[in-house]
């Protein structure tokens, strides 16, 4: 202990409020979820001592492992498509585009609206005939009865379509905020140099936002990762386990089947799975990320 904590041990109590919400909400339930894993815990059951017989049991689930593909694919179709999204947005906000305060407030509004709400919104838009998205395909001459969340190869799709639109708001105006810090002389140097727009921003603007894009990458990952409201208010996993994402999967896990060991473990694996990489994408940055100006 150094002396100025001696000094000032009071300063532990106003840590307190702080310490105490992290252990009741995250360290404790953490703990739990890692001892019911171990259990065979079912609904009105008393639990009983399995050891590694949930995992095992996970490690030899088709659906589990399929679950975790869909996850991974997911997630790479929203970290790329929004973060690509997002860039482009934000570089044409940058450019001097009019009406610039208008946009930011409308591609934010997605991102603070309640998920269930527009989730609603977007199930309406995809009901096939009267879908507002099949009724412009049909007075443009094309097939209206497309089942878009109701068919195996494009429920996906839609749900990756929703969750783009749902985030690149939140990350386009990180992106404004990173284009801010980069200094004016810079590309204005460039400019001088003989660059046109596209060198400038491939040799300047992007590797002066690679701090901005790898915060922007992690946070994506990790919201694609544990997305549920949207697969349960669109698809309920289906149709035939096609959006059986590995939260979603945890979920039917404990409440329609009441397996909360197995569900316990299943957590556990993901929460391992986050933290792998989240932990690849910081050694990567170690050198992709440049935070010189």
């Amino acid at each position: 202990m150094n002396t100025a904590a001696k000094n000032h041990p009071i300063g532990y109590l106003y840590l307190l409020p702080s310490l105490s919400i992290f252990l009741a909400f995250w360290l404790i339930p953490l703990a739990m979820v890692g001892g019911f894993s171990f259990f065979h815990f079912e609904y009105g059951l008393h639990p009983s001592w399995v050891g590694l017989t949930q995992y095992t049991s996970l490690f030899q689930s088709g659906l589990f492992w399929q679950s975790i593909r869909i996850t991974f694919a997911f997630s790479i179709a929203v970290v790329l498509g929004g973060t690509a999204i997002s860039l482009l947005f934000a570089t044409l906000l940058a450019s001097g585009l009019k009406g610039q305060g208008i946009f930011r407030s409308l591609f934010f509004v997605p991102y603070v609206m309640p998920v269930v709400a527009t989730s609603a919104v977007w199930l309406w838009m995809y009901q096939p005939g009267n879908g507002i998205i099949d009724e412009v395909l049909g007075t443009l001459g094309l097939n209206r009865q497309i089942g878009w969340v109701n068919t195996p190869n494009l429920a996906l799709v839609s749900l990756i379509i929703y969750t783009v639109w749902l985030s690149f708001g939140f990350t386009t105006l990180l992106f404004m905020a990173g284009m801010t810090n980069i200094p004016k002389e810079l590309t204005e140097a460039a400019a001088v140099d003989g660059a046109n727009n596209w060198q400038g921003f491939w040799h300047v603007t992007w590797p002066l936002l690679s701090p901005t894009t790898f915060f922007v990458l992690v946070v994506n990952l990790i919201n694609a990762f544990q997305a549920f409201t949207q697969i349960y208010a669109l698809t309920r996993g289906g149709p035939v386990n096609g959006t059986t994402t590995l939260t979603y999967f945890i979920y039917e896990t404990a409440f329609n089947y009441f397996h909360f060991g197995a569900a316990s473990a299943g957590a556990v694996i993901f929460f391992l799975l986050i933290v792998t990489l989240t932990g690849i994408q910081f050694l990567i940055s170690r050198r992709a990320v440049y935070y010189g100006a």
